[in-house]
């Protein structure tokens, strides 16, 4: 199905500012090495210069003894932020604010786990519970609303992991156990009936907390397909379960097979091309080489066959609102361990969003990257290659330093400043008057704002603000990058 919006530059607002998203330049991709820093402050950012535009960082979390999935995003493919990226969770345990990184509620986990953000209404979590409950929470009110249930079951399940609602939070696919059999049930989110139900006889086998011969099963961006993934250690082109294997697309509403886009399912998820079409993008082949297969035909495109990639990785197309791209990692830190937006088309370009610098020692450090709803930010897992420490994970915000474009005339033509600047920073107007001020980080957040009335020369006091990287912005239109020596 054609992605009908226009593929226009996104804007995003932090509180009552316009700011401009920014990406990454494209390129060829290239090797490149960096050297992993020590370990950087709470909440505040830090540059990777070892990439062509330098990329922002802040670490977000601490270190939590023992809870080694905890304080962390959850999956490369579950969406921690919400529809209009001002909060973002952490599984189902607790939500923060997207600017402050401050938590702002506990959850009721046990009631909504797993929990999903609505793609369209910012208030609203979707819980799906395997005893087939469906419910909705609402931030604002703090209230849980019980949706409806979907009777007949042992355990129902939303992918395992890895299933979406589609990008209207209209339909969602789930899977049923009944004994060894497995169904895929299609369920109406707006109306909240089933659509379909097709029985897999056998399919569920001998597994318990998932099915023997299912990866995954999961609804398209559209809405329009049902992905089923066979596993591909109990299914092959050799060996198929009922002659079925590899990455099979299914009509949503009736379930009808349309075809069979890769004899092997291996990690990836379902995006748009860039020419709007729909697309499952995956890891396969001998050398990394990473694989984009339209969903409607029987078409495949090489988006990256670099070495680098043939270990172990992640991809996201969480990146709802910019569609034609996907957030790929390269785990293993001898191969760089970059994260990467990939270009879906036959252009082989990519933007690169610098170091995850996380040893991937285990599963649960695998930097699993996931973007923003705008695809400007990137939240990934990181250890900072300390490998030794088995539950020593932290959570990482990764986006393009200057986020900020400058506008018009040149900033040193009209004004000067101390820069670097410690506790007071001093502007004198060469020619325009100051009638505003904003500093704002690089994450996008103004920190502070003054009005003033043509000022000629003005001092503000920045001594509670932290040190590191900020952007000054006079009467929206003149801008400068600071650095502040606190």
């Amino acid at each position: 199905m054609k992605y009908k919006s226009s593929l226009l530059l996104l804007l995003f607002t932090v509180n009552i500012f316009s700011l401009q998203a920014q990406f990454p330049s494209d390129g060829n991709y290239q090797t490149v090495s960096a050297s992993v820093p020590v370990m950087p402050d709470l909440n505040v950012p830090y540059l990777d210069n070892s990439v062509p535009d330098p990329i922002s960082m802040v670490r977000i979390t601490e270190f939590v003894s023992d809870w080694n999935w905890y304080p962390t995003h959850e999956y490369a493919k579950i969406q921690p932020w919400n529809a209009d990226e001002t909060l973002y969770k952490f599984y189902s345990v607790a939500i923060y604010d997207a600017n402050t990184h401050q938590m702002m509620r506990q959850l009721p986990g046990g009631q909504i786990y797993p929990s999903y953000w609505s793609n369209t209404n910012a208030d609203i979590l979707y819980g799906f519970q395997e005893s087939g409950e469906i419910k909705s929470y609402s931030i604002a009110n703090d209230a849980v609303t019980a949706l409806d249930q979907i009777q007949g079951y042992e355990k129902v399940i939303l992918g395992p992991g890895e299933g979406n609602i589609d990008k209207n939070d209209h339909y969602v696919a789930f899977i049923g156990k009944s004994g060894t059999d497995m169904d895929v049930i299609v369920y109406d989110l707006q109306n909240l009936q089933r659509i379909h139900t097709e029985t897999f006889a056998g399919a569920w086998g001998n597994g318990t907390s998932a099915p023997q011969y299912i990866d995954w099963v999961s609804i398209s961006q559209s809405g329009d397909y049902v992905g089923v993934m066979w596993n591909h250690n109990a299914t092959s082109q050799n060996n198929p379960f009922n002659g079925h294997f590899g990455v099979e697309i299914y009509s949503a509403t009736t379930m009808q097979f349309q075809r069979r886009i890769a004899i092997y399912g291996n990690h990836g998820d379902f995006g748009y091309a860039q020419n709007g079409d729909e697309v499952f993008v995956q890891f396969w082949g001998e050398t990394g080489t990473v694989n984009m297969y339209y969903l409607d035909r029987m078409e495949r495109v090489v988006l990256s066959d670099n070495s680098d990639f043939s270990g172990e990785g992640h991809i996201s197309c969480r990146n709802l609102n910019r569609p034609g791209w996907a957030y790929v990692s390269q785990d293993d830190t001898e191969n760089t361990g970059v994260v990467v937006a990939m270009k879906l088309d036959d252009s082989g370009l990519v933007e690169n969003f610098g170091h995850h610098f996380s040893s991937s020692s285990s599963y649960l450090k695998s930097p699993m990257p996931c973007p923003n709803p705008n695809g400007d930010k990137i939240m990934f897992k990181t250890d900072y290659n300390h490998f030794q420490d088995a539950d020593e994970i932290y959570t990482v915000i990764a986006t393009k330093a200057s986020n900020l474009s400058v506008r018009d005339a040149s900033f040193e033509d009209n004004f000067t400043c101390n820069n670097p600047a410690n506790n007071f920073l001093h502007i004198h107007s060469n020619s325009d008057n100051i009638n505003e001020i904003r500093l704002i980080n690089t994450l996008g957040s103004v920190v502070k704002r003054a009005i003033y009335s043509h000022k000629k020369e003005v001092i503000i006091d920045i001594s509670t603000i932290e040190s590191g990287i900020y952007f000054l912005r006079i009467n929206k239109q003149y801008s400068k990058k600071m650095v502040m020596n606190n």
